[in-house]
């Protein structure tokens, strides 16, 4: 096993620069701390690139399916100190395990006209919400995202740690307004798009399979983007309550189209 027990390893500045969306889009690369997300992410494929464990725990010495799967997709597996592990970790108690992944793309967006229900955001900004709509999104069954536009980077380590592992088990695919556009005239079912100024409900029956649109935390759908919807509906609230979180009103979506019994 071999040990990394410099600051100024490259593997240990890898992993730091990691933090920086250039850095990840450059290299194809990205950060996810514990066991579960590691077993997670050989449980749906993805490419491992790097493995680091914490040397003075031993967490290795539990991690044989872990250590194999790495080795055999040529991943490079290393102990590393406590100190290094907090001094690389995003977390405040850091975990004994930490995985560098390659990203995983969708690249054809019609292979998504299979599915009950795809979701397409546009203009999310906040890490914290696409990580909560993501792990969400796998909790009520659907697994396929459209990510339209300027969205914030999914393997984003605040995306990562808000998405519990979901980031996964989700595929993902980023697609230009345009070519959404394209993609939602096609489409066999209802394109669904949550807007204040609807009159229908959200709770109604829809034409499957569903494409639904949820739009930027700020100023919800572009009138571009709310054209381009078969239905416009709206979620109840009370009276002097402006608007939802988008990650809260994709939920409630999500649940209304997928697991209605629930």
């Amino acid at each position: 096993m071999e040990e990394i027990t410099s600051p100024q390893n490259p593997l240990i500045k890898l992993v730091r620069s990691l933090d920086h969306r250039k850095h990840r889009e450059k290299r194809g690369l990205f950060v996810a701390e514990g066991l579960d997300y590691a077993r997670k992410a050989m449980a749906h494929g993805f490419e491992p690139h790097l493995l680091l464990t914490n040397a003075e725990t031993a967490a290795y010495h539990t991690i044989p399916d872990l250590i194999d799967w790495c080795l055999k997709q040529r991943a490079r597996v290393l102990t590393i100190s406590a100190v290094l592990m907090q001094r690389i970790s995003g977390l405040n108690n850091p975990q004994d395990l930490l995985l560098v992944c390659h990203t995983k793309w969708q690249r054809d967006p019609a292979a998504f006209h299979a599915r009950r229900t795809v979701l397409a955001l546009h203009g999310i900004r906040d890490p914290g919400n696409l990580g909560t709509i993501m792990r969400t999104a796998e909790a009520a069954g659907v697994s396929r995202i459209l990510l339209i536009d300027d969205c914030c980077d999914p393997y984003g380590p605040e995306a990562v740690r808000a998405s519990a592992g979901s980031v996964f088990a989700v595929e993902i695919t980023r697609i230009a307004s345009d070519a959404f556009l394209d993609l939602a005239a096609g489409w066999a079912g209802d394109v669904v798009g949550t807007h204040l100024a609807a009159t229908e409900s959200f709770r109604q029956p829809y034409r499957r399979p569903v494409l639904l649109l949820m739009g930027s935390e700020s100023s919800g759908l572009s009138p571009e983007l709310a054209r381009a919807c078969s239905k416009l509906v709206h979620i109840p609230m009370a009276k002097g309550v402006e608007s939802l979180n988008v990650a809260t009103a994709t939920a409630l979506m999500l649940y209304e189209l997928e697991l209605p019994d629930l």
